[in-house]
């Protein structure tokens, strides 16, 4: 059964947002309660007991994080994870802070691209790896679509009239979609 120690870390996840990370620090531990610091405050909540080991639930609200001692905060060392990252030909293209610019008027292979894909998406960086033709059907007009390679790895196939410029919002106001990030 997972016990708290008193100098680590615990960590949760939020309910709302899997990339948003909360994190204690036990820093005194009695049989009942651990008292944590958690955003330079110590607080003392109580220990409560299941089947996976010790947890703590310091708020009391619908979606309050809950700490598990099964669940340590480790730290990644950075250079370590430089080192095991193959080069990436395409990477030297992507943008590290993309910024949505005028629209080009030229549409290249290696322009980057940035996707607003909304609430609790984080924006994704892409590039241009090419173009392909989408032919006529019943239902769609031919048109020229480009292929995008995505920071997280996947492709996707846009129709150049889709990639917005700066600024853009559809009808409705809305400012999702694809842009030229340059």
């Amino acid at each position: 059964m997972a016990i708290f120690e008193v100098g680590t870390k615990y960590y949760d996840t939020s309910a709302c947002d899997h990339n948003c990370i909360f994190v204690v620090e036990i820093v005194k531990r009695t049989a009942k309660t651990v008292t944590f610091r958690r955003n330079g405050q110590e607080r003392r909540a109580k220990i409560h007991t299941d089947n996976n080991g010790e947890y703590i639930i310091p708020e009391r609200y619908s979606m309050a994080p809950v700490f598990r001692a099964s669940r340590e905060y480790v730290e990644a060392p950075e250079e370590a994870e430089e080192a095991t990252t193959s080069p990436d030909p395409v990477a030297a293209y992507i943008p590290q802070a993309a910024q949505p610019t005028d629209h080009p008027g030229v549409v290249m292979v290696g322009q980057p691209v940035v996707g607003n894909w909304g609430a609790m998406c984080p924006m994704g960086i892409g590039v241009i790896v090419g173009f392909v033709e989408r032919m006529a059907t019943r239902w769609t007009s031919a048109t020229t679509m480009a292929v995008i390679r995505w920071d997280d790895g996947h492709t996707s196939m846009e129709a150049l009239e889709d990639i917005h410029p700066r600024g853009w919002r559809s009808p409705s106001g809305s400012p999702l979609g694809v842009f030229f990030a340059r």
